[in-house]
């Protein structure tokens, strides 16, 4: 039987009825806890705490308090972090999504983590006050931290001194794995609040044909019986659709994002997990991204297990499987192999994520294979072409992945294999791989 782990919590377990009515309390009185000074950490994206936001948001100016806030994934329709509030809080994020845009607002700071230190960071900021949001408790009294629940995580529950709850009937509920992490007891809140909100869906992105080629090249690289992990947009459905079309067999995930694509992979049968090592028989995510279909699907299934972030991307839990093949997205390469996924130029666009995490990890599998997978090339505004293959980064580009940790690179001209590879190796191979109108320039830039 799972049992409740934050410190000092007794769980009654057949009472927990009571103890949810002893603890229900409104928005307004959960932020008159909140001190001036205090350091929070907060659920994000669909798990955003709204009706506590609001209620923060007016204490903190009809007070003239300020606090600290860690999280990741901010929603752009917060209260708290309008511009005519920017004196109220300091927002630390250690990957920018909602953050990009805010950012000029200048009270958002970046914290470059990977994904799997999210728990220790957190921690270090030593929160006071711990605000996540829910779903409706089941009949044991358990509620499920549900779509964006890894993102506060467990130790940082542990160690604040007052946790609130912000319920919402309207999330799902989704298996764990036989531990408390993922789940959230009663019995562990210091206050509860109700908030039945519409939660926000994230539809499949439209695959383009030039995501359809880059995902052929990467589907042939997929054995039967591989453990895959990708993410989200049209590349990741792209992928998903070309491992259907190729017929392979007894796939597993272990990802930190499972999206709508997993759902045909699983109703297909491509996916069934049966040679895993790890959570065998179950996929494995720390987040669920996607529409409806996804949450109904995903819902109360024992074929899906989640875990908190610190599992799934710690690159020791991702060997322990065998033929994992990571894929991930990448928004340039020089021709030494230093990969950009984080930064246009020094401005930060999303962060480091978990893409070393899996990369490493990957190359660590018996059998794995980890590929970085991007378009050779974009055009700006003005419709003029650039390549994503590059001589050298830009002055102030982020690093995400050195070029000692890259193996393979996909563009929709093939792939490059660039494991092991002197310099000028890897820049032939790279070149072969550009968009055909770059390819004389980059050569003659590496001298090759």
């Amino acid at each position: 039987m799972l049992e409740p782990t934050r410190r000092g919590r007794f769980a009654d377990m057949e009472g927990w009825q009571r103890q949810y009515a002893a603890l229900l309390t409104t928005a307004e009185e959960a932020a008159a806890c909140v001190r001036d000074g205090d350091v929070l950490v907060m659920s994000a994206s669909a798990n955003w705490p709204y009706a506590f936001d609001e209620a923060l948001t007016k204490h903190l100016r009809a007070t003239g308090g300020r606090v600290e806030v860690n999280g990741l994934f901010l929603p752009l329709d917060t209260c708290l972090m309008a511009a005519e509030n920017k004196d109220l809080v300091t927002f630390h994020s250690n990957f920018f999504s909602g953050e990009r845009v805010l950012a000029p607002q200048g009270n958002i700071q970046f914290v470059p983590t990977h994904l799997s230190a999210t728990g220790d960071w957190q921690a270090s900021r030593h929160p006071r006050v711990a605000v996540i949001t829910c779903s409706a408790p089941n009949e044991q009294g358990w509620m499920s931290r549900s779509l964006w629940g890894s993102d506060v995580s467990r130790q940082a529950l542990e160690q604040a001194e007052v946790v609130i709850v912000e319920v919402n009937d309207r999330l799902p509920f989704f298996v764990s794995d036989g531990e408390a992490h993922m789940l959230f007891h009663v019995s562990e809140a210091d206050m509860l609040l109700e908030n039945s909100r519409p939660v926000a869906e994230t539809p499949p992105v439209p695959t383009a044909e030039v995501d359809r080629v880059i995902a052929g090249h990467i589907a042939e690289l997929v054995q039967d019986g591989a453990c895959v992990q990708f993410g989200l947009g049209g590349l990741a459905n792209a992928v998903g659709e070309c491992l259907a079309y190729a017929g392979k067999k007894d796939l597993g995930i272990q990802t930190e994002v499972i999206s709508s694509c997993v759902v045909d992979l699983m109703e297909r049968g491509v996916i069934n997990n049966s040679r895993k090592q790890t959570c065998t028989g179950r996929s494995a995510g720390a987040y669920f991204i996607g529409d409806r279909r996804l949450w109904d699907f995903a819902r109360d299934n024992p074929a899906f297990c989640q875990k908190e972030i610190h599992w799934t991307n710690d690159a020791r839990n991702i060997a322990r499987n065998d033929n994992v093949v990571s894929i991930n997205n990448a928004m340039e390469i020089d021709l030494t192999g230093q990969v950009n996924a984080e930064s246009i130029g020094p401005r930060q666009y999303s962060g480091t994520g978990g893409q070393l995490e899996w990369v490493l990890g990957a190359q660590w599998s018996k059998g794995g294979k980890s590929i970085l997978a991007l378009r050779s090339s974009y055009r700006d505004k003005q419709g003029q072409l650039h390549s994503k293959i590059v001589p050298q980064l830009a002055p102030g580009t982020i690093v995400t992945t050195p070029r000692t940790c890259v193996q393979y690179v996909a563009t929709e001209y093939g792939v490059a294999d660039l494991r092991y590879k002197s310099v000028s190796e890897r820049a032939r191979a790279l070149i072969a791989i550009a968009h055909p109108d770059f390819r004389a320039e980059l050569a003659r830039a590496a001298g090759v």
